[in-house]
């Protein structure tokens, strides 16, 4: 009896041992699931704060509706073209261009017949919420270490002009964004695991920022200094093979591009680099852009100083090439002068700037601060996304060339202003593009050829001053000095070029434009597999022929 006494007592104790260890083990889970539970709610609001001014701040740019032509003369078969009968690349992102196309077709097929309004401007505002909105989730989730980093990272995202109002517009830019996320939760996943990424995943990498390119060509800036360091790292012919695969979508666009369009890059390229223009002048048109930003939206390119100041004091070099990047494209924005819009070509480059300030390993209390205060700028300077609503107007800026775009055409294309007493859209342009609609095959030159040219249907021709969707004109120096703004660059119409596109023949005065006209009329008017087609292609994009457009200069 004692001896069973003895056996049981110890068992009893360590019984009660084992109880009071699985009790406080089940105490400190449930404590750590709370704990996993409230930082995923705070995660979660702070998205919907995001989603919450992203939809507030909808709106559709005019520049978009260049691209809806386009779509919409695509899926009725009459080729991805914005005038009939010209084979002109008058879109600049084509991922973004295919990807609205193949939405729109779908939701026409299935809604059309239930909502006559479901239209491209709809289907465009919530493909581009979906998309900024997943960008915005793959950085809290699988970009940042931190549910803290997670919060006040989306609230820099948030509370920056630059990135809320191009996370809408109809424009790539949404599409940009989530790209990048994907590169960035991608590439980070890599290099948290191994210092040395293999040649398979490099391929992998190439292959997201090839997607991010044929969204829009100057990307290429950010994701080429990183996918550099890796094949250098790598020091791999499998690495430089696996590379050369992924970048195979963009060899094949660009292949296609020449073969259709008659020239590799869009013709937008080509009517902003053929302006004549003095490199110095840019320069400081670029300089005038950064001014307009920083009193515009301060918040934005404060971020993107504080990621170099963190990666240069804190000694973070691993994350030069991310860096790297951002400073290549910001040169770039300084040498093609900026653009009209204000903040946009800041937007690509101030996400990253923000991934690399919760990336760089800033103590808890100094992230915190240093974006409480960012956002309390952005909050007390500039304009407040989350003061925005239906009555807002355009901001006042300095005479620069530079606009508040999305305050130009909110009060008619914003989506809070949308009522079922008036059609969305609603703008003066929309009522003036209908009455081209009905008249037979006509020719118009135009200064604005977003809204007007999309209502006008696909029969009346668009003759663009602006040279955007016109391979003759984009070959032609601007008007003169002080005709130009920054992204709009006028050309003087030459003598018979509008009795040229109506009669459909060469009625162009000049001899030597009109003979460099018959031979672009080949590339771009002819048939696909027409003899000789190639050769003038070639002649073409070589400057066989520019003798002819000199002449016509001088």
């Amino acid at each position: 009896m004692k001896g069973s006494l003895l056996l049981v007592f110890p068992m009893a104790v360590y019984n009660s041992e084992r109880k009071v260890d699985q009790m406080k083990s089940d105490k400190k889970t449930h404590e750590s699931r709370l704990e996993f539970r409230q930082e995923n709610l705070f995660i979660f609001l702070t998205l919907l704060v995001f989603l919450f001014v992203v939809i507030r701040t909808a709106w559709i740019s005019d520049d978009a509706y260049i691209t809806f032509r386009v779509v919409e003369n695509f899926i009725h078969g009459y080729g991805p073209v914005y005038n009939l009968g010209e084979r002109v690349q008058a879109y600049t992102h084509p991922l973004w261009f295919f990807v609205l196309s193949s939405v729109y077709a779908i939701v026409n097929n299935l809604l059309g017949r239930f909502f006559l309004d479901a239209r491209l401007a709809w289907t465009a505002i919530f493909l581009s919420i979906i998309c900024s909105g997943g960008a915005v989730w793959l950085f809290a989730r699988r970009i940042t270490r931190d549910w803290w980093a997670a919060v006040f990272g989306v609230l820099l995202l948030t509370f920056s002009r630059a990135f809320t109002d191009y996370s809408t517009s109809g424009l790539e830019e949404a599409l940009t964004y989530l790209i990048i996320a994907l590169f960035f939760a991608r590439y980070y996943k890599l290099i948290d695991k191994s210092k040395l990424v293999q040649p398979v995943a490099i391929g992998g990498l190439t292959l997201i920022a090839s997607l991010g390119v044929l969204n829009r060509l100057d990307t290429v800036l950010l994701y080429a200094p990183i996918l550099a360091w890796l094949i250098w790292k790598s020091r791999s012919w499998k690495a430089v093979g696996f590379t050369s695969l992924g970048v195979l979508p963009v060899i094949l666009w660009e292949l296609f591009s020449l073969f259709y369009y008659g020239f590799p890059f869009p013709n937008t390229f080509y009517a902003k680099i053929h302006t004549g223009i003095a490199q110095g002048v840019l320069l400081w048109q670029g300089m005038v852009y950064y001014l307009a930003t920083i009193n515009f939206d301060p918040l934005t390119l404060l971020v993107i100083l504080f990621g170099f100041t963190a990666v240069i004091a804190g000694r973070k070099w691993e994350l030069l090439p991310d860096l790297s990047g951002i400073l290549l494209y910001l040169l770039y924005i300084l040498r093609i002068g900026g653009d009209f819009m204000t903040g946009r070509f800041f937007a690509a480059p101030f996400f990253i700037a923000v991934i690399i300030l919760v990336r760089v390993g800033l103590k808890r209390e100094i992230f915190i601060g240093l974006a409480a205060g960012l956002c309390g700028l952005g909050l007390a300077f500039g304009i407040n996304p989350l003061a925005s609503d239906a009555s807002y107007r355009a901001a006042q800026l300095p005479a620069s060339g530079v606009v508040d775009e999305r305050g130009s055409y909110f009060s008619d294309r914003g989506l809070l202003n949308y009522t079922l007493a008036k059609p969305f859209p609603d703008f003066p342009w929309d009522e003036r593009g209908w009455k081209r609609y009905n008249d037979n095959y006509k020719v118009e030159v135009l200064d604005a050829i977003g809204m007007l040219g999309y209502q006008g249907g696909p029969y009346y021709h668009v003759v663009d001053k602006l040279a955007l969707p016109d391979a003759l004109l984009a070959r032609l120096p601007i008007a003169g000095e002080k005709t130009w703004q920054i992204g709009h660059f006028r050309r003087k119409i030459p003598d018979g070029y509008l009795e040229t596109l109506q009669e459909n023949q060469n009625l162009i005065a000049d001899p030597n434009l009109s003979a460099y006209y018959d031979r672009l009329s080949i590339a771009i008017k002819g048939d696909l597999f027409a003899p000789g087609r190639f050769l003038e292609i070639w002649r073409l994009n070589t400057g066989y022929y520019d003798g002819w457009l000199k002449a016509y200069h001088n």
